[in-house]
């Protein structure tokens, strides 16, 4: 028993123990930092990380973005692939015929939401610069948050 009350004083016990404080403050901060450091997105009234589908009429679900694969995602603005899809509503939105094309997705605009960082506004680009389905245009844009 001498031996062990000799054994917990030494420097080995005291190294140990240091270690395994720091170690164990050091993942607390780490992982701390990075819940509150996270950027969400707003999408059709509910906060989310990292969507895999956008709508943009959250109503019918009409015309979105769906299948993103993010490549860059920071506090100014996230990046990333996807598929955006459109429905023609002909004769009738739930009969309607929907169609796609391969876009980029670019967010931005950050704004305070539910105490959370989110951002509030998207814009797609097709990727081999064809107009968008049912558009004009190669690429589309608009406001993430919920009107009223």
């Amino acid at each position: 028993m001498a031996k062990f009350s000799k054994a917990r004083y030494s420097r080995g016990w005291i190294v140990l123990l240091a270690t395994l404080i720091g170690l164990s403050y050091g993942g607390y901060t780490y992982v701390h930092r990075a819940i509150t450091a996270q950027v969400y997105i707003e999408n059709c009234g509910h906060v989310d990380y990292k969507p895999k589908v956008i709508l943009k009429f959250c109503a019918d679900a009409g015309v979105g973005i769906a299948d993103i694969d993010w490549t860059q995602w920071s506090a100014s603005q996230a990046e990333g692939t996807a598929k955006y899809s459109a429905n023609d509503c002909n004769p009738t939105c739930v009969a309607g015929k929907f169609s796609s094309a391969e876009v980029y997705v670019k967010l931005s605009k950050l704004k305070k939401i539910n105490g959370k960082d989110a951002f509030t506004y998207i814009q797609v680009e097709t990727k081999d610069g064809t107009p968008l389905p049912l558009l004009k245009s190669k690429d589309d844009e608009w406001s993430l948050e919920m009107a009223g």
